[in-house]
């Protein structure tokens, strides 16, 4: 059976979302997989100025540390982004950290070919706003651990600044 996602921003759109699972309540329980049901709100993706922040610090983290921006990003990605994704429960994401967690431990030597697909993989355009400014704020105190001089243009400085 297919995902199936219904934003209700009306009363109509709650009776579409019951219709759907009064139609596949039988199905689904005859193949032994009920439905499940998940309510939350609709959280707001990474702004175009969060992106462009971002990868002008992988650029200038690059620079200074001798890589291209796609090796920052997948650095900054598995050690940053990877654990709010887990935590957060966005995608599937927890089960393939599970795997490679148990790949790690059992030293399995598929781990690290994994561990680096799954971070030039990871991709930001699955962060909410809140996430991202997160993120963004975990890879500037790195940088500021790690000597690594940051800019952040003044048009720039409001994307690390969400309302909670």
């Amino acid at each position: 059976m297919q995902k199936a996602v219904f934003p209700i921003q009306s009363h109509a759109d709650i009776t579409k979302a019951i219709n759907y699972m009064h139609t596949h309540y039988t199905q689904a329980i005859n193949e032994g997989k009920p439905l499940r049901v998940v309510i939350d709100q609709k959280e707001d993706k990474l702004s175009d100025a969060q992106r462009r922040l971002y990868w002008l610090w992988m650029t200038e983290y690059g620079k200074q540390r001798g890589l291209d921006k796609e090796e920052s990003a997948a650095f900054f990605k598995y050690k940053y982004l990877s654990i709010i994704f887990n935590r957060d429960n966005v995608g599937e994401y927890p089960e393939t950290f599970k795997v490679i967690r148990d790949l790690r431990e059992s030293r399995n030597p598929g781990y690290e070919p994994l561990r680096q697909f799954v971070s030039n993989r990871m991709s930001i355009t699955e962060a909410t706003t809140k996430q991202m400014a997160e993120f963004l704020t975990d890879i500037e105190i790195w940088c500021l651990k790690d000597g690594v001089r940051l800019t952040c243009p003044d048009d720039l400085k409001y994307v690390m600044e969400v309302s909670q």
